[in-house]
């Protein structure tokens, strides 16, 4: 199958056009598909259909009386009153503290004094916050983005960013520890329990002991993987949630000959990340590393490290809703990925990488190379073209959606088939280099747009 480059196709373009739209009974009115599938024959342009828009998808009626469904791999719309209105972490000040914009969970983040760094309530009313002993310096703001700088000791800043269903929490250590250190969290809750699962994950319980949310085991990691950890950069993080004058407590201790290596470089993020209500669905596994939800790029390919002495596999998951085309004849569809980085730019760059149908569930709270899904090749299609930049240039028309044919991966979801998402990696997983880096849905920054499915079907 060919690949192709650009925009991700969301009109028929790419389809047969097809003729005749069913006539509504004439004693009856027309339903909201029928009126709009009416209106998009009439004036030949594509028309929104609102009843069909959720908190991950719109649709619209297509002149030919086919459906184009827009799905994202997450929240990308929220309910405010009787309409939808695209998802916004954008913080900001409002009643004493920062808030985001539009997001699906209530999220607060300290604007600096006292009181909680960050709190979050979900839909049932749980919440989760972190406190801090000291009174927290104003932050620094830039979009989702609050940094607390040196709050967590001199050159080691408190990082909050916040997502569409909660937010993380990253101790960022610019320089290097003096000796070894300690960070001590203290943690509130309602209707939920922070604990740690046997596993060393971190994970919050509800009263009735039924695990609302998790989050992959604490790590940390250094500069030298632009902001993924892989090879020797990353080491874990032991954790520990204490019960301390009836409080609880989250202990981080990072491990002291990590940071101390000569050839660390800073800065380093220790990240305990868990967001409530836990819904991430699109993540990244390595062959060095586990996945880690609420990163706002996923990485699929091949990937030396920077000391020559090895490298990384690397592969990417993403999973969408399907129930609007369940059972449906499905034309045509095309996943969209935004791609910032590559190893190069061109129409041609290595084997390219490919999408496959995702055959088994996995959790992106405890994914590892060990416990990766398998796949099926049957509908797989593959893409070499490389946008956005490389480590050291801008690629000509920067970044933008490299998309898959995946229509034979939609029919058989829409035939019955478990959805268990698309996996990309290296079409050549034997290639010294060829990588590309996505936008996940976490990443909110201006112009970049989420994983995205598009399917055109017959209503």
């Amino acid at each position: 199958m060919k690949s192709t480059v650009g925009k991700l196709a969301l009109g028929v373009a790419a389809v047969t056009a097809l003729s005749g739209v069913p006539a509504a009974h004439a004693a009856e009115p027309p339903t909201a598909v029928e009126a709009a599938s009416a209106q998009a024959a009439k004036t030949g342009q594509a028309v929104p259909v609102p009843s069909l828009t959720d908190e991950n998808s719109t649709t619209v009626a297509n002149p030919d009386g086919t459906l184009t469904a827009t799905i994202t791999s997450g929240p990308s719309n929220v309910k405010q009153g009787d309409r939808w209105v695209p998802i916004d972490t954008t913080l900001v000040a409002e009643g004493g503290v920062l808030k985001p914009k539009a997001a699906k969970a209530d999220v607060t983040v300290s604007a600096g004094g006292e009181g909680p760094l960050a709190t979050m309530v979900d839909e049932q009313g749980r919440k989760f916050s972190l406190q801090w002993p000291q009174a927290l310096p104003a932050p620094k703001v830039a979009g989702n983005v609050a940094t607390f700088a040196d709050a967590a000791g001199p050159g080691a800043d408190l990082v909050v960013t916040v997502l569409p269903t909660g937010f993380r929490h990253d101790v960022v250590l610019r320089t290097k520890p003096s000796g070894p250190i300690e960070l001590r969290i203290p943690v509130r809750t309602e209707g939920v329990e922070l604990g740690e699962a046997a596993d060393g994950r971190l994970e919050l319980r509800s009263d009735a002991g039924e695990v609302v949310a998790a989050g992959a085991k604490p790590v940390m990691w250094d500069a030298s993987g632009r902001g993924k950890p892989r090879g020797d950069a990353i080491a874990p993080v032991e954790a520990a949630v204490r019960t301390e004058n009836g409080a609880k407590v989250l202990v981080l201790t990072p491990d002291a000959e990590f940071l101390s290596d000569p050839k660390r470089v800073y800065p380093v993020t220790v990240d305990p990340t868990i967001t409530l209500p836990g819904v991430e669905v699109d993540t990244d596994v390595a062959t060095s590393w586990a996945s880690h939800p609420g990163d706002a790029m996923i990485i699929a390919g091949t990937m030396p490290w920077e000391n020559g002495q090895g490298g990384d596999v690397m592969r990417s998951l993403v999973k969408f809703d399907t129930s609007a085309f369940t059972g449906k004849r499905v034309l045509w569809a095309g996943l969209g990925m935004w791609n910032v980085e590559t190893n190069a730019c061109g129409l041609r760059v290595g084997s390219g990488l490919t999408a496959e149908r995702v055959t088994g569930p996995w959790d992106e709270n405890n994914l590892n190379w060990d416990n990766k899904p398998p796949t099926v090749k049957e509908g797989s299609s593959t893409v070499r073209a490389g946008l956005g930049r490389t480590w050291t240039e801008p690629c000509a028309g920067g970044p933008g959606f490299l998309t898959w044919g995946v229509t034979g991966i939609a029919q058989a979801w829409a035939k019955g088939a478990p959805n268990h998402g698309i996996q990309l990696r290296g079409a050549d997983e034997s290639e010294a280099t060829n990588w590309r880096a996505f936008a996940a849905s976490e990443n909110k920054e201006q112009g970049v747009k989420p994983p995205t499915l598009a399917v055109v079907y017959w209503r």
